[in-house]
């Protein structure tokens, strides 16, 4: 009921109890006393009547909201059960339909659109499968004992029976962000292994192989090993990202690298999963055909990292310039000469930079920091406080080989490096 008729019905009570008030006084020869106290006592009846039926009135609106309330929301509470029965359905679908996809996807990689892939692999297989014969017949003549009284030859075959029999392995050691230590990257090494399966280490195979002629070939082999398996990863995680060794001979290798940068022409979208590393001495020293052949790799889109890292003294405009986008050093040699010698890289900066804030200058010709081979977490106080923003080591885990069944997806094709039977 609306306020001012409330208003109005006191009003009324109060009107009436002064009229019977009156009455009684004249009429019935009450005093005044009296009169009043009969005003007010019918007053008092009417007003407690009037609030009496006000509040059985407000207790049924409130009952009959109260009871609307609860209809609207089992209302709500239906509605809810069919839009989540609606929604799984839908997802359902959505779960086929993209189950569907991407099994058409596979077919079409696995359909004869990928021949010319194939065709140009199998061009660069039978290239450096010759060049490896000729090499091999040609050590077979002339060499002779090697120092220790072991033959040139017998190491030389070891290797040659690691790459034709595929036991060759890619082993990945995380770089993780600091200060979170978030896995963002993965450093790939290849490993040869014998027919025991025992890892061949590189001073096994490598003075031999150098004294042949065989390290570019064995470089390039690991390097398109690489390449493939990386390929591979990155159809599973376009996320990931791999430093992946690139020798420097391989850019001026007149046989390999035209056609592996054709592959690497038909396959940029690897350019965000795959980054080339080569030794900091092999970087500043590099010929003007080799910078070419970084330059055309960078105009692909692929990026450069610096490791085996002894000078920070380096040249960020020339680095920048170059493609170089990630730079790896040891943390003994980052602490020792950023904080306790004072040395600076070379760039366009005048003032004076402290140790803290060189991190941010690399960052500001588009190069990121690694501290690498930290094992405890006293080194990773250090670097914290330079504000370095990777870091790898085995204190965030060592290298580990890939599995076997990516291994076999990724195996190279029969004979690559020289013919069987």
């Amino acid at each position: 009921m609306p306020l001012i008729t409330h208003a109005l019905l006191y009003a009324g009570y109060a009107l009436l109890a002064l009229t019977t008030g009156l009455a009684l006084a004249q009429v019935g020869g009450a005093d005044a006393a009296g009169a009043t106290l009969g005003g007010l006592s019918l007053f008092s009846a009417c007003a407690v009547t009037h609030a009496g039926l006000s509040a059985a009135h407000a207790a049924g609106a409130i009952g009959r909201s109260e009871k609307k309330t609860r209809a609207e929301i089992d209302k709500l509470r239906v509605s809810q059960r069919e839009a989540t029965a609606e929604m799984d359905a839908i997802v359902e679908r959505l779960d086929k339909l993209d189950a569907a996809v991407t099994d058409i996807a596979h077919r079409r990689i696995e359909a004869p659109a990928q021949a010319p892939e194939l065709k140009m692999i199998d061009q660069i297989v039978d290239k450096l499968g010759r060049q490896m014969d000729q090499r091999l017949d040609e050590i077979r003549r002339v060499a002779g004992p090697a120092p220790g009284g072991r033959e040139t030859g017998s190491a030389i075959d070891i290797v040659r029976d690691a790459l034709d029999e595929n036991r060759v392995e890619l082993h990945l050691q995380p770089t993780v962000a600091l200060p979170q230590r978030r896995t963002v990257f993965y450093e790939g090494f290849t490993r040869l292994k014998d027919q025991t399966g025992r890892i061949i280490l590189p001073g096994e195979f490598m003075p031999a192989a150098e004294r042949a002629g065989l390290m570019p070939l064995i470089d390039n082999m690991l390097l398109f090993r690489c390449v493939q398996i990386v390929k591979k990863l990155a159809q599973k995680d376009r996320r990931v990202g791999i430093f992946c060794n690139l020798a420097p001979r391989a850019l001026s290798d007149e046989a390999f690298f035209p056609q592996f940068l054709e592959f690497l022409r038909d396959h940029r979208e690897m350019a965000g999963a795959l980054i080339f590393e080569m030794p900091q001495d092999a970087f500043e020293k590099r010929s003007s055909v080799e910078a070419r052949a970084m330059g055309k790799l960078s105009d692909l889109g692929f990026r450069f990292s610096i490791d085996r890292v002894t000078r920070m003294d380096v040249d960020l405009i020339d680095m920048e310039r170059a493609g170089v986008r990630f730079f790896k050093a040891p943390a003994g040699v980052i602490i020792d000469q950023f904080v306790q010698q004072g040395v600076r890289p070379k760039s366009s900066i005048t003032r004076e930079i402290s140790a803290n804030d060189v991190a941010a200058i690399f960052i500001r010709y588009g190069i990121d920091l690694i501290a690498e081979r930290i094992e405890d977490e006293a080194t990773v106080v250090d670097i914290l406080e330079l504000e370095i923003p990777y870091a790898q080591g085995h204190l965030f885990g060592a290298p580990r080989a890939i599995k076997e069944s990516l291994m076999e997806e990724t195996a190279p094709p029969p004979g690559m490096f020289g013919r069987t039977g």
